[in-house]
């Protein structure tokens, strides 16, 4: 029954399920729809059930083609692991491994840990990709990368994580501005100032508002912001005030443009975690980027903090 299964439309079906459109999938196939249209059909012809429900609002998986697409992206992931096999097998590590990381970890602490891998295994390359936590953790749900890195936020449980790295967040201000030295920051220190936050789906977001609680109603207007460097720069220029990573301020502060306020309520140290799927056994070089990183412990901390 499998000698003469073709994966091909389980590629055109999994581009479908991702963008949700027949139409981009043939863009990015370079194909026709009608064709894309035809793989479709003869897969559910083969597997007996609709794998997708047409609505205005685009071509949405159904029950069968949800459980279909966890076992293609899963297949998928197997297939590409493959030159990777006989490497493993003499004990070699070389080859491309991906890792996702959220923002932050991306620009102040991966790059040299990622370094230090390739230090470790020279035959070894290691790619970094970057999106908000929550595109990190779809990611690694949809098999698309073995590894992810992201901040403190809610990890499913069938995915395992561990700690890489810690910065603090906090609420920064201008150099000039005198809010940074009050001790104890009340509310009408807060009126008609403006908030600068990141997107939501960042961790950065996430530890904001936790940090903020209440007090993020006092605010005259919360502002989102998707780069960390145009928020910086609006601080700096005493447009309003922003949490924000302390790894991502180091350079202001030395340059004396930017300050945390000195109320340690609006400082909060936040953990870093690589993490992967539970179900995923990774071999290669994958294999060997999760353990060079867990052995960075105990000291870690200290020599991915700027």
């Amino acid at each position: 029954m499998t000698e003469d299964f073709n994966l091909y439309p389980l590629h055109v079906f999994r581009l479908v399920a991702r963008s949700g459109s027949a139409s981009r999938a043939a863009q990015e196939l370079h194909i026709s729809q009608p064709a894309v249209s035809a793989q479709l059909r003869a897969l559910e012809q083969r597997l007996g059930e609709p794998l997708f429900e047409r609505t205005p609002r685009g071509m949405l998986l159904t029950r069968t083609g949800e459980v279909v697409l966890e076992h293609t992206n899963r297949l998928f992931a197997l297939y590409h692991e493959l030159p990777t096999l006989a490497d493993t097998v003499r004990g070699q590590v070389r080859g491309e491994v991906t890792v996702a990381a959220s923002s932050t970890p991306a620009a102040y602490c991966v790059p040299e840990l990622l370094r230090r891998f390739q230090d470790q295994y020279p035959e070894a390359h290691p790619t970094l990709i970057v999106g908000d936590s929550a595109e990190v953790l779809r990611w690694l749900h949809e098999y698309r990368v073995p590894l992810g890195v992201v901040g403190e936020m809610v990890i499913d449980k069938d995915l395992h994580r561990q700690e890489i790295g810690a910065d603090e967040l906090r609420l920064v201000t201008a150099a000039s501005d005198e809010l940074h030295r009050v001790r104890e920051i009340k509310d009408i220190h807060l009126h008609n100032r403006t908030l600068f936050l990141r997107e939501r789906g960042s961790s950065t977001r996430a530890g904001a508002e936790e940090l903020l609680g209440n007090l993020m109603n006092l605010f005259g207007r919360v502002v989102d912001v998707s780069s960390a460097e145009a928020i910086k720069q609006a601080v700096a220029a005493g447009l309003g005030v922003a949490v924000l990573s302390s790894w991502a301020t180091s350079l202001e502060e030395k340059a004396g443009l930017l300050r945390p306020v000195r109320d340690k309520r609006l400082r909060q140290r936040r953990r870093f975690y690589l993490v992967r799927r539970q179900d995923r056994i990774l071999t290669g070089s994958a294999a060997a980027l999760w353990e060079c990183l867990m052995t960075c412990h105990p000291d870690r901390k200290k020599q991915v903090r700027p």
